[in-house]
């Protein structure tokens, strides 16, 4: 068990997240104080000044067992916020860094997009339009199984993500979740390895070049998480572990779960009810961040991706690739090309639309269900305004 304690706390030492950022070209920019009215930064050569010193660094560098047989608190050290309810903002005291090798800074940034909304509601979607609903279904059924997982393993076990000190910050919109395991590491490794596995058998293909091309995805999206400082080594293997033994223990069990979805009359009502549950159930959080939010709307379009799929079948709409199986891959002529663009083109402005349709409609309805209160346009703001509205005399939670 120790030796277990010593492998977790050596991974999850956030100074190899520093290391690792300066490695890749990341510096700390140092504030030059005769200017420092100005706005200006400088670059120090030397190493005086720092905040990230030899003692920042050995009081960083804590025993896990310490830290967990603490108290939990509502807020991280580095996000200082004494109403948890509220959207964390990024601490003022976040030092500038300065970018000395830009082709693994954009090439880091780029991966970081793979595990991000704007890539699922434009790329994931593509394969179901473009070029085959099976491969989709399967992607779709991993990446809500697991990323499900995933995100309530956040809230449950509530570790940390890496903080300032020592550790550079390059994004914040997700900074108020917890770290372990990293969502971004759980679909960056569903999503290439369930396309692979999903083709298997299904396309002629060479599956070593497949295998090598889904290990650079993976590998591209867990160090990115690293370099932005999001995630320490241990989100990523915990994240991308996790997703491993689901690959291994749930595939068997796919083609059951794929063809009861589109044959069976009751899917439907089982898929919305058993979506719907899952997110009741989701664990509570003692502080507002981003990853329900986030889980209902994977579990949104688990269901809905489900159901429409559902529906196609039932209806003899449902696409399948032209010739016997196993199908070849064959480069896609002009006009196959030009018309999987405008499908793409089309298909994303009606889901960009829709999603930010309903969710003004849904903001809507339980803004004036919940709180009463017609000034909400955001989910922060209404979690702003219902958390205290929604607590009684008492100070009990019914929100």
């Amino acid at each position: 068990m120790d030796l277990l304690w010593r492998f977790t706390d050596y991974f999850m030492d956030f100074n190899k997240v520093r290391h690792f950022q300066e490695l890749c070209g990341l510096q700390e920019a140092k504030l030059n104080l005769d200017s420092a009215s100005n706005g200006t930064i400088c670059e120090e050569q030397d190493g005086t000044g720092s905040l990230y010193s030899s003692a920042s660094k050995n009081h960083l560098k804590t025993d896990l067992k310490q830290r967990l047989h603490q108290p939990a608190s509502c807020c991280d050290v580095d996000q200082l916020n004494d109403d948890c309810s509220q959207p964390q903002t990024e601490p003022s005291t976040t030092i500038p860094y300065v970018v000395t090798n830009w082709l693994l800074y954009h090439m880091f940034r780029f991966g970081s997009t793979l595990g991000h909304e704007i890539f699922y509601i434009t790329c994931i979607p593509c394969i179901f339009w473009n070029m085959d609903p099976f491969i989709g279904r399967k992607m779709i059924t991993v990446w809500v199984v697991t990323m499900y997982i995933g995100q309530a393993l956040k809230d449950i076990i509530k570790w940390p993500r890496p903080t300032w000190p020592p550790v550079f910050k390059l994004e914040t919109r997700v900074a108020a979740e917890y770290g372990i395991p990293s969502t971004h590491a759980i679909a960056g490794t569903a999503l290439p390895f369930s396309m692979l596995m999903a083709m298997n058998g299904r396309y002629v293909f060479n599956w070593e070049l497949g295998v090598i091309l889904a290990c650079m995805w993976c590998a591209l999206v867990g160090f990115s998480r690293i370099y932005v400082g999001m995630h320490s080594y241990l989100d990523v293997m915990a994240g991308i572990t996790l997703t491993a033994a689901y690959l291994i223990l749930g595939w068997p069990f796919m083609e059951l779960v794929d063809e009861y979805t589109l044959t069976s009359k009751f899917a439907p009502w089982i898929i919305i009810t058993s979506h719907f549950l899952l997110g009741v159930i989701y664990p509570n959080t003692d502080r507002y961040s981003t990853t329900r939010g986030d889980t209902i709307i994977i579990l949104g379009v688990g269901a809905g991706c489900h159901c429409s799929s559902w529906l196609h079948y039932q209806y003899g709409f449902l696409f399948e690739p032209s010739g016997s199986l196993p199908y070849d891959i064959n480069l896609p002529t002009f006009q196959e090309m030009y018309i999987g663009i405008a499908r793409a083109m089309i298909g994303c402005v009606i889901t960009i639309l829709s999603r930010f349709m309903f969710k003004y409609l849904s903001l809507y309805v339980v803004c004036h269900a919940v709180c009463h209160d017609r000034g909400c346009t955001s989910s922060s703001h209404m979690l702003s305004k219902t958390t205290p509205i929604c607590r009684d005399r008492n100070g009990s939670n019914h929100s």
